[in-house]
């Protein structure tokens, strides 16, 4: 008897026998599926002896063969009752087990995993992306849908990241980005992952859209640059080439991500880890594309121009560079920029340094030849450009260039001074160990390993520095000799080995080292070595720069040091004391000598008109003799100019000229010559450029004919009766080349003006000296009591002013700050004093010194006022000479001369006053002026330091000297 049919006849006993409905077949046992965790035996027996309990109290009696078998075989049966069956199944808590009672086990068409969470993005891929697609669809619904697996979409990225097109994506050349395929004619198609949404697969896509798109544009720009490079500098032609080996580089690393390996089973992590591989590379790429000016944001259409200036250029990838340092970006990103501006700049640096002669471009271009080939992977070929001519140095840079923003603010200001300081050096003593060190020093370049920062920080020098661009190490080419003979069967002769790399395979090589030589394995060793961090003495990018071109500063300052000592040796003809004694001597007329020969070639205090004074005059004397009696007639017609020398005059035309004149100048500076210049207590051994500096003297001096305007008709200097009359005249001197630097036409020409206005002064001395003579040997006014008292009161304020406006201007004016100039370069020669650096700060403070004096002598074009009230004086003293010149010749009458007396000194007058209030209000102006007197006379009694009045502060003992009581002031 089975269990089955013992069920069915009690079953059968129970039910209504009008009821014609078959009986459901039921099962009489279930065995239930193994769970999948360790079986215990203690809570197994629990549970048999809980359904045993269930079955007793059930009232179910079974036979005891059958019990027995049930409890050995079986768990216990629930009740077979059809209504407590299917009423026990509904209300069981258990809704996770199996609803299906059957002997197997039927296969799942769905998973039967259950997740107790309520989130979409916890369930499975395809639940979450099916419930999103519903909730939330496309937004343009016309878009065609292109679904595709992990598998096939890994496959496609394979050629996309690399800029390639693709099954899934091609290469749009009007937008430059990649576009999807496989939808619609003129549809938008979107890629959909399976088991991903729109916004997730779009998401995982665009890192690898992304990163092939930049290095397409990158390859593009490449391009652009490669048509260009005829036209541009070597300076974007080095960085072309190093970013074509990056953009290499960068190929070759992302060809062998995961990418490049299919032998993996796709699983759910695949593309993820594949999607996190790449993330640093998209952080290069960007940033390339960004220092390129080829970003996603921009379109081709609204690119800018990327410039071409080299300055420019290397600015931005430093700017770039400091920026990723200042970010902690990752250090591969930091080692590719800083390997951009390592070959960027090599050439702009090697012609910098060759600027100032740094290193020598003939031992350069030697151990440039001495180098081993390189292999280039790039995208464009190099050429040599180290080897630049001298010529094409100089051109390079000019004191107005503009100089990349990296270069320290120290070199920016010495490196003008340096060049400069080269040439002249070179002119003057072109053998100096300057320029010919003992030792050759490299080119100055970036380094970052620690050691080489290090060797930088202790030696002060940069040592050879290996070439990144260059091979690891020279190595010989494969023994093709020795390789092995029976390669495709020929056996070659020892002259045509060479050829036997013709039976190679394609992309292989004899040795197997095309790797290892190339340029990106170099980039790669490269980056290897790149320290994760800068050392602590050059801890940021800034203070490593200063580090790096501190050799380069240095060598720009031993340059201006070197050129300064050459113009400070006494037995140099460039010795610069000697030749600033010369020119004070002759062009601010300081040598008695040539001063009194001067005065007496232009000048005359005689009050007679016939006559010239001076045995030096000996040859005018005898041409003026031999003249005939027209010319003594034509003075008699002329006015008297008082105080020139008669024969400047007797042509009857001015400015004069001729051969006499010539002449005569010349035989002044000549005689002038006889005496000693320079002091006579300097040692023997220093005395051989004093001398030759004197010898040359009357040939570097020389008188020259002002070019002056004469167009208007009333110009001043064309009449001989006015103070203008001389300012045709000018003395000039040629400069030792290169000694202009320091005395340079900018100065010249303020000797000039100083020249000149000595010359009105001088003028103006000899005609109050004849004045002094007319009134002292003949009476002017002999029926005119009081403008006779009158004459000789004015004649005696005039010259008491010009006498002492004499005084100031050679004692104070030119003697004082000329004089301390010149302790201050003897103080600097004997190395007391470190004021001067180089010879461009002696060239401005000589400059300087002549400003002062001319602010001391009231010649500059801020002081018009002041000025005009000077020279004003100066013109009615002269006016005065002229008239009593012209009293005395009998053209003026007594009355009329009298009338115009009384206006003269009333003028005069006024001119005096005005021009003492006027000092006052320059003086009260510079309210700095009293402060500096009082350091100054503090100073000169704690040492004996000359100290220069100046040029304002001057003018106070002008003040003092003209009007000590007030008398003009309230006059």
């Amino acid at each position: 008897m089975s269990l089955f049919s013992g069920a069915w006849n009690h079953h059968e006993r129970g039910m209504d026998a009008g009821l014609d409905i078959l009986p459901p077949v039921t099962p009489q046992f279930f065995v239930p599926r193994m769970v999948n965790k360790p079986q215990d035996p203690i809570l197994y027996a629990i549970e048999r002896e809980k359904a045993a309990t269930l079955v007793k109290r059930g009232g179910r009696h079974l036979p005891d063969q059958m019990d027995r078998g049930c409890a050995q075989d079986i768990p216990a049966l629930p009740s077979l009752s059809p209504e407590v069956l299917w009423t026990k199944s509904l209300t069981s808590g258990d809704q996770h087990s199996d609803r299906v009672v059957s002997w197997d086990v039927l296969r799942r068409l769905h998973p039967d995993r259950s997740y107790n969470t309520p989130f979409l993005t916890e369930q499975s891929s395809e639940v979450s992306a099916s419930a999103q697609y519903h909730v939330q669809p496309p937004f343009d619904l016309r878009a065609s849908i292109v679904s595709v697996n992990e598998l096939e979409l890994l496959e496609s990225l394979r050629m996309t990241v690399l800029g390639t097109s693709s099954f899934l994506h091609t290469w749009d050349t009007v937008s430059e980005t990649f576009l999807s395929i496989g939808g619609a004619e003129n549809l938008p198609s979107k890629l959909i992952i399976s088991g991903k949404d729109e916004t997730m697969s779009s998401s995982l896509l665009r890192r690898f859209l992304d990163i092939g798109t930049l290095m397409r544009r990158l390859e593009v720009f490449l391009n652009d640059l490669r048509t260009r490079r005829k036209l541009e500098s070597e300076t974007v032609h080095a960085f072309s080439h190093a970013l074509s080996v990056v953009l290499v580089y960068l190929r070759y690393q992302l060809s062998r991500g995961p990418l490049s390996n299919f032998c993996i089973p796709v699983s759910s992590k695949t593309l993820s880890a594949t999607w996190l591989y790449y993330g640093d590379f998209e952080e290069i790429v960007v940033s390339l594309a960004s220092l390129c000016q080829r970003g996603l944001g921009l379109s081709p259409s609204r690119y800018p121009r990327f410039t071409m200036k080299p300055v420019a250029l290397l600015s931005r990838i430093y700017k770039y560079l400091d920026t990723h340092f200042r970010k902690s970006s990752p250090r591969t990103l930091i080692a590719v920029f800083a390997y951009l501006l390592t070959m960027s700049s090599k050439n702009y640096l090697q012609a910098l340094c060759r600027s100032v002669a740094y290193a020598d471009s003939n031992r350069q271009r030697t151990a440039t030849s001495q180098q081993p080939q390189r292999t280039g992977i790039g995208l464009l070929d190099t050429e040599d450009l180290d080897q630049v001519s001298p010529e094409e140095d100089g051109d390079l840079f000019s004191e107005d260039d503009e100089l990349p923003s990296f270069i320290p603010r120290e070199l920016v200001e010495a490196l003008p001074a340096a060049q400069k300081s080269l040439k002249l050096l070179a002119a003057a003593k072109p053998d100096h160990p300057v320029l010919n060190p003992p030792v050759r020093r490299p080119f100055i370049t970036w380094v970052w390993s620690t050691r080489d920062i290090r060797d930088i920080w202790t030696t002060g020098s940069l040592d050879e520095v290996a070439d990144v661009a260059a091979t690891i190490a020279p190595h010989s080419p494969p023994d093709l000799a020795s390789a092995n003979i029976n390669l495709h069967g020929y056996d070659y002769q020892s002259d045509l080995v060479g050829f036997r790399v013709f039976d190679l395979e394609p992309g292989s090589s004899g040795d197997n080292t095309f790797y290892e030589h190339s340029m990106h394995a170099a980039l790669e060793r490269f980056i290897q070595s790149f320290p994760p961090v800068l050392p602590s003495i050059a801890p940021n990018l800034s203070l490593l720069t200063s580090l790096v071109f501190s050799p380069l500063i240095s060598h720009a300052a031993s340059l201006s040091s070197a050129l300064l000592s050459i113009f400070f040796d006494q037995n140099s003809f460039l010795y610069v004391h000697d030749h600033l004694v010369l020119l004070r001597s002759h062009m601010l007329l300081t040598s008695p000598s040539f001063k009194s020969r001067l005065t007496a070639a232009l000048f005359s205090d005689t009050d007679d008109r016939e006559v010239v004074a001076g045995g030096g005059k000996a040859f005018a004397l005898s041409r003026q003799r031999s003249r005939s009696t027209v010319g003594g007639a034509q003075h008699r017609i002329s006015r008297w100019a008082v105080g020139l020398a008669p024969f400047l005059t007797e042509r009857g035309t001015w400015p004069p000229g001729g051969a006499d004149l010539s002449f005569f100048l010349r035989t002044v500076i000549v005689d002038s010559q006889d005496t000693c210049l320079f002091d006579t207590d300097e040692s023997q051994e220093y005395e051989l450029g004093s001398r030759r500096i004197a010898e040359e003297a009357e040939f570097r001096l020389g008188f020259t004919i002002r070019d002056l305007a004469s167009d208007t008709g009333r110009e001043r200097w064309l009449n001989p009766l006015y103070i203008e009359a001389l300012d045709f005249l000018y003395l000039d001197y040629k400069v030792p080349h290169p000694l202009d630097v320091i005395i340079t036409p900018d100065t010249t020409s303020k000797y000039q003006r100083i020249f000149s206005f000595l010359l009105r002064v001088m003028r103006v001395e000899s005609a109050i000296r004849t004045a002094f003579r007319m009134t002292h040997q003949n009476v002017l006014f002999p029926t005119l009591n009081q403008s006779r008292k009158l004459l000789t009161h004015f004649r005696f304020v005039a010259h008491s002013f010009v006498a002492t406006l004499s005084a100031y201007i050679f004692d104070v004016a030119i003697g004082g700050n000329f004089d301390a100039f010149l302790a201050r370069v003897a103080a600097c020669r004997l190395g007391t004093s470190s004021e001067f650096t180089d010879v461009f700060s002696l060239a401005e403070a000589h400059s300087a010194v002549l400003d002062d004096i001319l602010s001391a002598c009231l010649i500059r074009s801020a002081q018009r006022a002041a000025g005009d009230q000077l020279r004003g004086s100066l013109e009615l003293v002269l006016e005065l000479c002229v008239m009593m010149g012209d009293l005395k010749d009998g053209r003026l009458q007594e009355y009329q001369a009298s009338s115009a007396l009384d206006v003269l000194f009333a003028a005069f007058r006024k001119k005096i006053s005005t021009l003492i209030k006027v000092l006052e209000v320059l003086l009260e102006k510079d309210v700095k002026s009293s402060q500096r007197q009082e350091l100054l006379l503090a100073l000169q009694e704690q040492s004996d330091v000359r100290h220069a009045p100046g040029g304002l502060e001057a003018l106070r003992h002008l003040i003092l000297r003209l009007d000590i009581n007030d008398w003009w002031k309230n006059s």
